[in-house]
């Protein structure tokens, strides 16, 4: 713990009261401070340069200075000759010197216990986080215990589920979440979706079940029905007897303050829709959220070699990467992807230019890549199937056209 002081008109106050009382006492007693062998000024400057920083390494030797000069002329000395008298010069300097190292010193040591600060700060606050989810574990069990004791989700079973969902990478995290709910709570044809900033569109992330029921895309009204209720409570929302097409149940998956992701599943066991199993859910789908904002944080960690600098734009050793690996989902989870190749040498705009012009008609989820050698801008549609590809190659190159950026 170090000292801190945010109110400035206390440190105004503190140095000028400290100064007028060396001063006080050096005009009662003649005590001629300036002339001591071991100057007291010095500690003056020590003080407040330590105490305040550069801020009060500066004030302090402005006040000594300014201290100095009344006494010289207090004294009758020439002042303008305190300029040129080597010893008076040499007294500027070490002074100068004194207040300078220390408040660098100072507000070094200053910036540095703030950054532990906030570092501790951070640690507390997950793990906060951490007892409240352990917390609200023991909750659950307890009331397994009073209700259900042949229960499916034991304790020991919803840790499991949490390891489970500690996976280093967000797409890892979706898909393990489908297999918990497929398992866990017997739920059929279910699907992630992403939800977009207009919250009208749902993007399609990971699927398991029929297409026609679980499409691409999904076009919704968040200010009625089944989709109101879910926003408006950020929870777990089932479809009453008078809506139709619209799911069974949707769930929000929330991370970075808001929801980002919405479970949707058309089919479920029955004796699944109690108020315990939907609160085990819901505790279920925010650890998922917690773990999805991780993996991506740790994504983009890991990723940012991977960028050209200034941009989001991967290189296309890393951008083949990612492709391997929405290859790997295809053949694993039969979840679609294609990729658009767009060749940009003719293009006289730069990198980050041409990122404004791409990113405002492409997905969050859309990744893009760049080859140097050949010139070619890469597009990954993760969840868009290769024959709809075209239609996104056309609206880009039209974006283009419109812009300025001419493909030739």
């Amino acid at each position: 713990m170090i000292y801190t002081q945010h109110r400035n008109t206390v440190k105004w106050i503190e140095m000028l009261a400290s100064i007028l009382l060396i001063g006080f006492f050096d005009y009662m007693f003649s005590l001629s401070v300036s002339n001591w062998a071991i100057d007291p000024l010095i500690f003056y400057i020590l003080l407040f340069a330590l105490r305040y920083g550069l801020l009060g390494a500066f004030v302090s030797f402005t006040m000594t200075m300014l201290y100095h000069l009344f006494f010289l002329s207090v004294e009758g000395s020439d002042i303008l000759l305190f300029l040129y008298d080597r010893t008076e010069l040499s007294w500027i300097i070490f002074h100068f010197l004194v207040a300078m190292v220390c408040g660098i010193f100072s507000t070094s040591f200053q910036e540095r216990y703030l950054s532990l600060r906030l570092r501790h700060e951070e640690v507390v606050e997950e793990n906060n986080h951490l007892l409240e989810t352990v917390e609200k574990l023991r909750i659950s069990q307890s009331t397994m215990q009073k209700k259900v004791l042949d229960s499916d989700h034991t304790l020991t079973k919803i840790y499991q589920v949490g390891l489970e969902l500690d996976q280093t990478a967000a797409d890892i995290v979706r898909d393990r979440l489908v297999a918990v709910l497929k398992r866990s709570f017997k739920a059929e044809n279910l699907a992630i979706y992403h939800v977009d900033a207009s919250k009208r569109t749902l993007r399609l992330h990971v699927r398991f079940g029929e297409k026609d029921v679980l499409p691409q895309t999904l076009f919704i009204d968040p200010s009625t029905g089944i989709y109101q209720r879910m926003f408006k409570t950020n929870a777990i929302s089932i479809r009453t007897m008078d809506e139709t097409d619209v799911p069974l149940l949707i769930a929000p998956i929330r991370y970075d303050g808001k929801i980002q992701e919405v479970v949707v599943i058309q089919a479920i066991d029955f004796n699944r829709l109690t108020s315990y199993e939907m609160n085990i859910m819901q505790l279920i789908l925010d650890w998922t959220g917690t773990r999805i904002e991780k993996a991506l944080t740790m994504e983009w960690t890991a990723s940012r070699e991977d960028l050209i600098e200034g941009t989001r734009i991967y290189q296309i050793e890393p951008f083949n990467k990612k492709v391997a690996l929405q290859q790997h989902r295809a053949e694993q989870y039969d979840q679609p992807y294609s990729t658009v190749a767009l060749p940009v040498e003719q293009v006289r705009l730069s990198l980050v230019e041409m990122e404004l012009i791409l990113r405002q008609s492409m997905r969050e989820i859309d990744i893009i890549g760049y080859d140097d050698t050949s010139q070619v801008l890469h597009f990954l549609l993760p969840g868009t199937p290769q024959e709809n590809a075209e239609g996104f190659k056309r609206r880009i190159e039209e974006l283009f056209a419109r812009k300025g950026g001419n493909l030739g």
